[in-house]
Parts: C-alpha cells; sequence; structure tokens
C-alpha cells in the first residue's frame, strides 16, 4: 500500500510521540498548570488587543503530565528536542523549530539549568533555556547582556523562589486564600515588593480553578509579560500576531 505523504522526521516525530503541538516557535515548560495560566493570560490579552501570543506562531506545551513532567521531564526531554530542531532545517537551511525551555526559578528549576547547561555545550542559560523571573526583559544584545540584565532587574528579590503563582497579584492570591486556607502549608517568604507562597497539590488545583472564573487582563499583566518576552527570544514579534 503506497503512501504519499513524507514521513515524520526530527521534531515532528518526538512531537508526535509526546503529545506536543510545534509551531516556529516553542517553548517547553514544567507542566500542565503553567500551560493553563499562560493560556489564559493570552486568551484575555487576544480579547483586549486583538492579537494573539500562543497557538498561532508560536507554542508553549508541558515537558509531560503529572510526574512525567516538572524539572526532570526538562532535563531528560528538552535537550533531546533542542538537538534535533538544531538538525531540522528548511530548504534555506534555516532552522525549522525555534525552541526553548522555561523552569521555574526554585531550586529543582536552578538544579536542573546547572544540569543542562553543564551537559549540552550549545544550551546556554537566557538563550535556549530560561529561569521563570518575576521580570523578563525582552531579548536584546548577546546572551551575556540578557542574563545580566535579567539579574539586575530582579536583584531587589535576592534569592526569593519565583514559581507562575507568585506573578499573580496579592490581592487576588488574598481573597482566594480567604476562601481556602488549607491551600498554604506553611508562612510565605518576602523579600522587597515580592512573594513566594507555599501550595498544597490541591492548594495549587483550587487557585487555578480560581484565577480562570474570576481573573482579568491586569491581574495577569506579569504573565503576558512573560509571553512578550518569550516570544522575543524565539524571535517572534513581542506583541503577538
Amino acid at each position: 500500500m503506497s503512501n504519499n505523504q513524507s514521513p515524520m522526521a526530527g521534531c515532528e516525530w518526538i512531537a508526535n510521540k509526546r503529545g506536543w503541538s510545534l509551531l516556529h516557535g516553542n517553548v517547553m515548560v514544567e507542566g500542565t498548570s503553567d500551560v493553563a495560566y499562560f493560556q489564559l493570560a493570552s486568551q484575555l490579552y487576544q480579547e483586549s488587543n486583538g492579537r494573539k501570543m500562543l497557538g498561532v506562531d508560536f507554542s508553549m506545551f508541558a515537558a509531560g503530565f503529572g510526574d512525567e513532567g516538572g524539572t526532570y521531564g526538562i532535563s531528560e526531554r528538552f535537550p533531546t528536542l533542542f538537538e534535533m530542531a538544531s538538525l531540522d532545517l528548511d530548504i534555506n537551511g534555516k532552522r525549522r523549530f525555534r525552541v526553548i525551555a522555561l523552569v521555574d526559578d526554585d531550586k529543582m528549576g536552578q538544579a536542573a539549568v546547572a544540569g543542562i547547561t553543564r551537559g549540552h555545550r550549545k544550551i546556554m542559560e537566557c538563550q535556549s533555556i530560561f529561569k521563570l523571573r518575576r521580570s523578563m526583559p525582552r531579548k536584546s544584545g548577546s546572551q551575556k547582556t540578557l542574563l545580566q540584565r535579567t539579574k539586575d532587574e530582579n536583584s531587589n528579590y535576592g534569592t526569593l523562589e519565583c514559581t507562575v503563582e507568585d506573578l499573580l497579584p496579592n490581592d487576588l492570591i488574598e481573597q482566594f486564600i480567604q476562601e481556602m486556607p488549607q491551600a498554604i502549608y506553611r508562612n510565605a517568604d518576602l523579600r522587597g515588593s515580592g512573594v513566594h507562597r507555599y501550595w498544597t497539590d490541591d492548594g495549587k488545583r483550587k487557585l487555578l480553578q480560581f484565577v480562570e472564573k474570576k481573573a482579568k487582563l491586569e491581574d495577569l499583566e506579569r504573565m503576558v509579560e512573560v509571553l512578550q518576552a518569550l516570544r522575543s527570544y524565539v524571535e517572534l514579534p513581542p506583541e503577538g500576531i
């Protein structure tokens, strides 16, 4: 039986196996809740501005579902995808897919970035792999310049950890905590104007549901800014299309 379709190769083959949707620009994140938050930010942004940041030229997908995701999923799967993308070229010799990774700026994420960059000479922080920060400047200049700018713009937060929930405004989070105080299991850490909270697994799930029902565009402003920065890192228009 003949098949006129070209066989899948490289990035497309592994993406099909993993359930990832590849576009020209792509970012691998730790888990499905990260994707859900940024998709919501993209949706509200589009409703207000008429421009899309996800789904047309830029894809965001989780390294895996449940235990298959997280920093272990990033560490196991991103280098392979990155290597395949470096070899998957169009007829003009340019990469068909640009891929980067984004991890939480916590102990696990920091260890993942250190391990991946140490084990792969072409994967560098603030070029192909990024830690989620409260302020993520857009791409300008060299990798070293962006790395230094990122450090400078977040110096007020010191070593305070950052996860996607930390990008939400305090008033929205406090409203949720009043309704579900058992969602956190220890006191929050504070540094400068930043706050890092410790959520139970159920608390994280319920917070996402709460945000999906209650959040307005202004509540997700920091997530929109992160999306704009990520788009710039894969050389797409930051404001969307």
